[in-house]
């Protein structure tokens, strides 16, 4: 990856679940996951490119509050002047979560793909029961003002052609992209998925929809087959 396109990867994995600590010349980068192919994915791309010193650990799961957390791993890009000078791109003066306008401009179509990984999700409505009566392919953006979601989305529609909506999921707010868009979106991040979260492609038709064409039809297919989907819950309102 040159310059441009790596700024463009990190700023996927900063707008979905990456963290900056804090510093003042330096800053550390945090990302964790429960599928560790992804984050294997992110070690290996960053330690062709970067001279960033890495590391992953792992979690063990544990309850917090009444919350059950499943074990994940976590990536550390260590303290480097890098992210201190991108800090204030994604965190106000009082660190809560926002994007710039200039960072807005710097996501690629691996970032994007990177972002969908770390918080998008497919929910079948009506899989558990038998019948898919809808289909609903979001990006969970709890952590970002409605102002900041709206940015996001005139983003997608900007710099990609994708087609997005908010929505309201009790005091948050989530960007839904709409059918008429689902091709160009998955067309877009389905190279840069890691194959064992390509399920959160699959929409869940017994029957090719008028708006799919043939080649997107072969891929959802395949993922309907794919030993990928095996143990993972599609089909549910789950990140």
């Amino acid at each position: 990856m040159n310059s441009s396109e790596l700024k463009g990867f990190l700023t996927g994995l900063i707008i979905g679940d990456g963290h900056i600590d804090k510093g003042i010349t330096k800053r550390a980068l945090r990302i964790k996951s429960i599928n560790y192919e992804f984050i294997q994915m992110i070690y290996e791309q960053l330690s062709k490119c970067t001279q960033f010193k890495l590391g992953i650990r792992e979690i063990d799961a544990y309850t917090s509050n009444g919350v059950n957390h499943k074990m994940n791993w976590e990536l550390v890009v260590f303290a480097h002047p890098y992210f201190a000078k991108k800090y204030h791109h994604f965190y106000d003066d009082n660190a809560h979560r926002i994007v710039s306008k200039l960072a807005l401009n710097w996501i690629t179509p691996y970032g994007l793909a990177n972002w969908y990984m770390s918080d998008g999700y497919i929910c079948l409505v009506g899989k558990e029961k038998g019948r898919i009566y809808n289909r609903r392919m979001e990006i969970s953006t709890d952590r970002y003002s409605y102002k900041t979601v709206e940015k996001l989305c005139k983003m997608l529609f900007d710099r990609f052609g994708v087609v997005a909506s908010i929505i309201k999921r009790g005091k948050r707010y989530r960007i839904r992209i709409k059918t008429e868009s689902y091709a160009t979106f998955i067309n877009l991040i389905e190279p840069y998925m890691v194959d064992s979260m390509k399920y959160k492609l699959y929409l869940g038709y017994n029957s090719k929809p008028k708006w799919m064409d043939d080649e997107m039809w072969s891929l959802q297919q395949y993922l309907r087959s794919a030993t990928a989907l095996t143990g993972y819950a599609e089909g549910y309102d789950i990140v």
